[in-house]
């Protein structure tokens, strides 16, 4: 096989359940000499799983040792990517280590597919750009159908397909509570129509669609980056070459801070030309062509101009332009809607919210806010900005009891994580600070040092305490005053007040700032 297989554990406990005898045998005809590629922590993980229905129960790591090959991954490696994911949402150790080796394969320019159901892994992979593709098992099983010259063996991967595929979505469907079952059912689907053979006759409408959502999904991935196969890329035709003028964006993002913290005003105007011209040049190249080739091409950009329409919303709003701000942040949410990125969508009403909360709209700025907060989210980590914002401005609409909704909603989300939840609430403070809020900032902070105390988290209990010194000189000169229904509120998202412990910290924070150059 020309694909470099990376497989999870997940995997081999779905075969152990639902493969049956002569499953080996076929799944070694497909392989044709090639290796599924496992890491350590896989082997201690699925050590005891065995195939249920084979004859004998055989442990699965046995009976496919000709077929499996474990590559050891440096820890160091592991822990620099969950540095660069964010140390609160990367996923488990054994499963970076698996990304890792897949992104490591991906540079050296292969096909490389990581086997997994969890969504998480592929979100994440999207997030930061790694060099693989993802598919759940059941795809996984349905692709090795490409691979084998015998009827009846097909017949086997096919049965064996539906029957994980089953099992995958009943999983997905139970744990709907916790997160976005939608997109997951919707990338798993996705997923086996892009493996899938060409469809019967008569189902030309629907093959064509099929088709548009593949080439949107090889033109993105191509946009980004990554390695897709040469069949796939003459399909897409021009538009690679249109659509290329985007990657100068995203590019130009990745030096943007350092240049916005020396000279906003030239940040911005930077920017914006950049911006005017890769539109002008896309719009040339798009111009000659059909509406299906301009759609394809404006959803696969769309990532692109999302992040610089971002960027230009928040140095708008640094600079004190409040309207330019929300012209920029409301085309970011467009912009999000046409990638169907409901974490972007998220993020960009939660910036048009501050945006209505600096200008004083304060029913704008809730709205905004509780659209937000009522996205749906893979990990409820993800909307706690939101919902806290969301409870923020209940209360100050005097909207009691909506206001101790969100509250009750953030206390649970944070009460299950304190060291996520100081991280998330740390977070929102400084955005409320960014917007000359420290009045709010300050209880929110306050909030953020208990659950950096119940985490025992020393380093960001003393980062959050700084926040506080900042946020309370910050208010000695601004007119806000203490909204005290704002404390009472906040009080709620933890159950004790470790008031002492925190007094010390703040009063460590001040010194070091009083004594700093």
């Amino acid at each position: 096989m020309s694909v470099a297989w990376v497989v999870d554990s997940n995997c081999f406990i779905h075969l152990g359940q639902k493969a049956e005898d002569g499953f080996v045998q076929d799944l070694i005809a497909a392989l044709r000499g090639a290796r599924l590629l496992i890491t350590p922590g896989v082997e201690m993980e699925v050590a005891t799983v065995a195939f249920r229905r084979c004859q004998g129960h055989p442990r699965v790591l046995t009976a496919l040792k000709d077929v499996l090959h474990s590559v050891p991954v440096e820890e160091a490696d592991v822990r620099a990517l969950a540095q660069r994911i964010g140390e609160a949402a990367a996923p488990q150790d054994v499963d970076l280590s698996l990304m890792v080796l897949a992104d490591s394969l991906g540079a050296e320019n292969a096909e490389v597919v990581l086997v997994s159901d969890d969504f998480k892994m592929t979100t994440t992979a999207e997030r930061a750009d790694l060099r693989f593709t993802t598919c759940p098992p059941s795809t996984f099983v349905e692709r090795l159908v490409d691979e084998s010259n015998d009827t009846n063996r097909e017949a086997r991967f096919r049965s064996l397909s539906r029957q994980v595929r089953a099992a995958e979505m009943k999983y997905a469907i139970s744990r709907r509570d916790e997160y976005d079952v939608q997109r997951k059912l919707t990338w798993m689907v996705d997923s086996l129509i892009s493996s899938s053979p060409a469809l019967a006759p008569g189902d030309e409408g629907m093959e064509d669609a099929q088709e548009q959502h593949r080439k949107i999904a090889d033109l993105t991935r191509l946009l980004r980056g990554y390695t897709i196969k040469p069949k796939r890329i003459e399909a897409l035709g021009d538009l690679p070459d249109i659509c290329a003028p985007v990657t100068k964006l995203d590019a130009h993002l990745e030096t943007l801070r350092t240049q916005a913290d020396e000279h906003l005003p030239a940040a911005v105007e930077s920017t914006s030309t950049l911006l005017m011209e890769v539109m002008e040049e896309v719009g040339m190249g798009l111009a000659p062509l059909d509406e299906e080739q301009a759609e394809i091409a404006h959803r696969a950009m769309a990532g692109s101009f999302l992040r610089t329409e971002s960027a230009l919303g928040l140095m708008a709003r640094m600079a004190g332009h409040l309207q330019h701000a929300r012209r920029h942040l409301a085309r970011a949410l467009h912009l999000a809607t046409l990638v169907d990125d409901v974490g972007s969508e998220r993020k960009a009403m939660r910036r048009l919210g501050m945006v209505a909360l600096k200008s004083g709209d304060l029913p704008r700025a809730h709205r905004l806010f509780e659209t937000a907060a009522n996205q749906p989210v893979n990990d409820p980590m993800e909307a706690m900005s939101s919902v806290v914002m969301a409870a923020i401005t209940s209360v100050i609409l005097e909207n009691t009891t909506t206001a101790e909704h969100w509250v009750r909603h953030a206390a649970a989300t944070l009460m299950a994580s304190p060291g996520a939840g100081s991280v998330a609430l740390e977070k929102v403070g400084r955005d409320l600070m960014a917007i000359n809020r420290p009045d709010l900032a300050i209880e929110v902070f306050d909030e953020a040092m208990e659950c950096a105390l119940m985490s025992n988290d020393r380093e960001q209990l003393d980062l959050v305490a700084q926040r506080m010194v900042t946020a309370e000189f910050a208010l000695e000169k601004e007119d806000h005053e203490a909204l005290p229904r704002v404390r009472l509120l906040l009080d709620k998202l933890t159950p004790v007040d470790q008031g002492a412990t925190k007094a010390q910290h703040i009063s460590q924070a001040e010194k070091q700032q009083n004594n700093a150059p």
